[in-house]
């Protein structure tokens, strides 16, 4: 019924790390996404929409359909698409973070959330990474994610959205996690962590 375990949508440095664990973990997987190298599909995604009782069909610009029971959204905007800078840095320009909110993105999700978007809010670009990252999402997907539109859509501690199955990854997360998603370090952070939720739903044990 479905062809894959996990669809990564997204070959920038998260994506990329994402695929990797999954793949030493032995899922079957598919990474997609136009800035792809070898180990990816470098098609542009059009749809990503619910399937069966707790799947979801993944559809390419050129109509090719895939079925998986699990997908990560790993989207943002342009500084996301190369490879990010040294743990507890950030890109030219940007305002110098916290040494706690660059490197405790798992403590950093405890804060209150006034605080943490007081934190996060000079760093990143909310609006254009929430955008960039649900465009491609089914309106009764969109209806389960517990955000306004205009603001990143809701994760738990392992990525995972208000959808059952749809993980977030990257920029779109910066608000729950920090400034840390903006380096090195949070993309092992995440996919480690995303691995666990992908894990936990799939109904296997990590290896």
């Amino acid at each position: 019924m479905y062809e894959y375990d996990l669809i990564v949508v997204g070959a920038g440095p998260y994506g990329r790390s994402i695929a990797a664990h999954a793949t030493a973990a032995g899922l079957r997987l598919r990474l997609l996404g136009r800035r792809a190298q070898r180990t990816a599909d470098a098609r542009t995604v059009t749809a990503v929409r619910p399937y069966g009782r707790d799947g979801f069909e993944v559809v390419t610009e050129d109509g090719e359909s895939m079925r998986t029971r699990t997908v990560v959204l790993a989207l943002g905007p342009a500084p996301l698409t190369e490879l990010p800078a040294p743990a507890g840095k950030l890109p030219c320009g940007a305002p110098r973070p916290s040494r706690f909110g660059a490197t405790h993105p798992a403590l950093f999700r405890r804060l209150p959330t006034v605080v943490r978007l007081l934190l996060t809010d000079r760093l990143t670009d909310p609006t254009g990474a929430a955008t960039d990252g649900v465009t491609v999402l089914s309106m009764p997907v969109r209806r389960r994610l517990s955000r306004t539109p205009d603001a990143p859509p809701w994760v738990d501690t392992r990525f995972e959205s208000a959808h059952p199955g749809l993980f977030f990854a990257g920029l779109l997360t910066a608000a729950f996690f920090g400034p840390a998603i903006r380096s090195a370090h949070g993309a092992e952070f995440t996919a480690r962590r995303v691995l666990r939720g992908v894990h936990r739903r799939l109904g296997r044990r990590q290896r």
